[in-house]
């Protein structure tokens, strides 16, 4: 979510803006239309796989005013994750997360916990849209249904209609993630991408998200898998 969420464009003629990498809250205003803020305040990412050449806007957003939490740290006093191999001198010592200063990698063990996170504030980010705090929130055009699937699913394609796309996000599975409580990559059903993070009742969820063709007579989001 957090490297799509700042996403830098290769193609010429594109611009990327965010609202947040997280959490969407959604409501239909006066006119029908679907809009969303962004409940948080900043950004809660993975640090581990996080460098500049996979996501290089939230490394700028962290250079300052940034909490990191069970990161691995560096004699020269910043902080090191896997994946910021190519971004640390060769005479720099790392102290892992568990203390150990004589931390290598040929040990075997990672530097930094699998989960580590860094907590940022949203303002610090450089493509954070203007209206990221309105609000009345930003209408909502698309909704794209995404997990850890490396393979067996096409890169993209569109559902045919609301209730299609409801079910597709539904039949999802993805690959478990640090966040989540299965250690390891293993294939899961994971509806919406969000079977960890289920408040209630999972038919009530899905009713829910098919009743929302009766709330409106404008058009709604077209939905994708991704």
């Amino acid at each position: 979510k957090t490297n799509l969420a700042m996403m830098t464009p290769s193609l010429p003629g594109y611009k990327v803006e965010c609202v947040g990498d997280d959490i969407a809250w959604m409501k239909f205003d006066e006119d029908g239309i679907l809009r969303a803020i962004n409940p948080e305040n900043g950004f809660f990412g993975v640090a581990p796989g996080t460098s500049m050449h996979t996501n290089p806007v939230a490394m700028k957003t962290v250079l300052s005013n940034t909490i990191f939490t069970n990161v691995a740290k560096t004699s020269d006093g910043g902080v090191f994750w896997e994946g910021l191999e190519k971004e640390i001198p060769n005479n720099v010592t790392i102290t892992s997360w568990l203390g150990d200063t004589n931390w290598s990698k040929e040990s075997g063990k990672p530097a930094a916990h699998p989960n580590s996170r860094f907590c940022t504030p949203a303002g610090q980010c450089p493509i954070i849209d203007p209206a990221w705090e309105d609000p009345k929130g930003v209408p909502i055009s698309a909704i794209l249904f995404g997990g850890r699937r490396p393979q067996g699913v096409p890169l993209v394609y569109e559902s045919f209609d609301w209730k299609h796309g409801v079910m597709v996000g539904a039949a999802m599975r993805s690959e478990a993630t640090a966040a989540a409580e299965h250690k390891g990559k293993v294939i899961m059903h994971d509806p919406f991408a969000m079977r960890p993070f289920f408040g209630y009742n999972f038919g009530h969820y899905l009713q829910h998200w098919l009743s929302m063709e009766t709330r409106t007579d404008k058009p709604l989001p077209k939905i994708f898998h991704v």
